[in-house]
């Protein structure tokens, strides 16, 4: 996966990539899990844009945390049992869908 270009989006490239990978890897597993994690790599893609494209001027503090709260996030994404993996990831991608509003303003 290509790196973000530019600091593109609202998230460290750090962060992004570890979801962005985290998220490929379960989506190409052809399991339960899959369509969730292709879901919330959309939402992903989503949240980035709005954040590159917004006018809203945020907090940097509650920038920062959304961050943190994303990577920990996806840290317990993966040591999620695959019974319930299905379940979290959805309930990621809303955590994402809610990122793409802050960004914009909404």
């Amino acid at each position: 996966m290509a790196a973000k270009e530019g600091f593109f989006g609202g998230l460290p490239d750090d962060v992004f990539n570890n979801v962005a990978v985290y998220l490929q890897g379960v989506a190409g597993g052809g399991t339960a899990a899959s369509a969730p994690a292709l879901s919330a790599l959309v939402s992903l893609a989503k949240s980035e844009h709005a954040a590159a494209v917004s006018t809203k001027e945020v907090r940097l503090i509650d920038a920062v945390f959304k961050a943190i709260d994303i990577q920990k996030d996806v840290e317990a994404l993966t040591v999620a049992p695959s019974s319930g993996l299905p379940a979290a990831l959805a309930t990621f991608q809303a955590k994402l869908d809610g990122l793409a509003i802050f960004w914009s303003g909404k």
